[in-house]
């Protein structure tokens, strides 16, 4: 589960139809601007400091829906996702940033749950954070962070590299790959990309949007502003 090297620097420091249904949603378009309101999620941080300012609303651009979304924080990175979920945040002393959203009544999701979730996890500096979130899209960044990846695209796993920066995949139901969470009875639609060079100093974020299919469209609004706002 990605959230290991989050907290390991944490403590160190403080102590596909449906994909292409999302390939062809990626295509941000800035004809459109909604401001949608800002949730604070209960946050773990690295450092303690003064208190961090959220700002009532963000802005969100591209064509979908977005009436019922909100965007979930942890003070520093912006999930967007259906209004009424559970949410956590962690901010590690390295930077590392990472929000997960999940429905009431259910535990917050491990890698491979059952329920329906988003995350967004952003590494800028830990090397094994990167490799991890970075595997097994980018293996050569993840070989020159000095942990290579361990394995390869899950079986049933539908991967489509936008760019060399840039891959989508999907998780049918019943497919416990690279989403998180995936393996459920929901399909997961997910992005990772790399920001910054050289390839060894990228930072990587990582999101996930495991939602019922007919609710596809809020997880390309989701993801949409993932690559718009961190790729």
């Amino acid at each position: 589960m990605r959230v290991r090297g989050l907290r390991r620097t944490l403590l160190q420091g403080a102590v596909v139809v449906a994909l292409a249904a999302v390939l062809s949603a990626t295509n941000v378009s800035a004809a459109s601007t909604v401001a949608l309101p800002v949730l604070k999620c209960p946050t773990v941080f690295g450092v303690t400091g003064a208190a961090r300012h959220v700002p009532a609303t963000i802005a969100v651009k591209g064509a979908g829906p977005t009436q019922g979304l909100v965007a979930y924080t942890n003070t520093e990175i912006f999930l967007i996702g259906p209004r009424g979920l559970r949410c956590s945040g962690l901010v590690a002393a390295d930077g590392g940033s990472q929000v997960i959203a999940w429905a009431p009544g259910q535990a917050k999701p491990a890698l491979h749950a059952h329920g329906v979730g988003l995350t967004l996890t952003i590494d800028p500096a830990c090397a094994g954070c990167r490799a991890d979130d970075a595997c097994p899209f980018f293996t050569q960044l993840a070989r020159k962070l000095g942990f290579p990846c361990g394995a390869g695209v899950p079986a049933g796993e539908a991967v489509v590299r936008r760019s060399p920066s840039l891959a989508l995949f999907e998780d049918p139901p019943g497919v416990a790959g690279s989403g998180w969470p995936s393996g459920g009875p929901d399909p997961a639609n997910g992005v990772v990309g790399t920001h910054g060079h050289p390839v060894g100093d990228a930072l990587v974020y990582r999101s996930t949007c495991t939602l019922p299919a007919v609710d596809h469209a809020i997880c390309t609004a989701s993801l949409n502003d993932v690559i718009a706002r961190y790729g």
